[in-house]
């Protein structure tokens, strides 16, 4: 029998991998045994063993290898000069990323729905901060907003991190428990206009009268 290449010792590897997350989609990492990974892959139970020692090594090792969302909607999208506006676009894209590509969705049931963490395990708030909205990044795109002037001087930054992070993962989240009460790749654009219309219009001093306009409004309008 001819030894096996590295080549094909990649394949196999990836083969467990892409299996493990069908598997722990489909029937949670805690019901998913390194058996039901091997059978749905087509390999030997031994075949995991050589390339993972445990099922929580595998499970750390499917989110190692996921290119983090925000690298991704590089790639599908132009930079808006407005920095406000550019981070709307960026959740849109992200939104209908997920809901257009399977592996990315899965992966999203998996987060949210399938998995009680354990000790080992990679945690929460890393799979969430590479896989969904990052934090440090956010904050980022709210202090340009300041500094333009886009947003008051006084906005709470850390505040605004945590809605936004709660609104996307709240949508994604809900959307998984029932994806036929409405299509989140056409809605993506509404949802996104209106969280960030929510945030900014929190970030606003009320104005004094009616003849002095809050200087916020309208602002995600204002594409020019």
């Amino acid at each position: 029998m001819a030894r096996k290449t590295k080549a094909d010792a990649l394949k196999t590897r990836q083969l467990l991998i892409d299996a493990a997350i069908e598997q722990f989609a489909k029937h949670g990492v805690t019901n998913t045994t390194l058996s039901d990974i091997a059978d749905a892959a087509g390999v030997t139970r031994g075949a995991v063993y050589w390339h993972f020692s445990s099922k929580t090594e595998l499970f750390n090792e499917m989110w190692e290898q996921q290119v983090p969302l925000n690298h991704i909607i590089k790639y599908i999208r132009t930079e808006n000069e407005n920095p406000l506006i550019d981070l709307q676009e960026k959740f849109i894209a992200a939104l209908q990323y997920i809901a257009e590509t399977p592996k990315q969705r899965a992966l999203m049931q998996i987060l949210y729905h399938k998995c009680e963490f354990t000790t080992g395990m990679m945690t929460e708030s890393e799979i969430r901060n590479k896989m969904c909205v990052n934090r440090n990044e956010l904050r980022e795109a709210l202090l340009k907003c300041i500094h333009y002037g886009i947003l008051p001087v006084d906005t709470n930054v850390d505040v605004m991190v945590i809605m936004l992070r709660g609104f996307f993962s709240g949508i994604i989240k809900n959307w998984l428990m029932e994806p036929g009460q409405f299509n989140l790749y056409q809605q993506a654009p509404v949802l996104a206009d209106n969280i960030m219309s929510t945030l900014t219009r929190a970030s606003c001093t009320p104005p004094t009268s009616a003849d002095s306009p809050n200087p916020c409004c309208g602002i995600l309008q204002t594409q020019g």
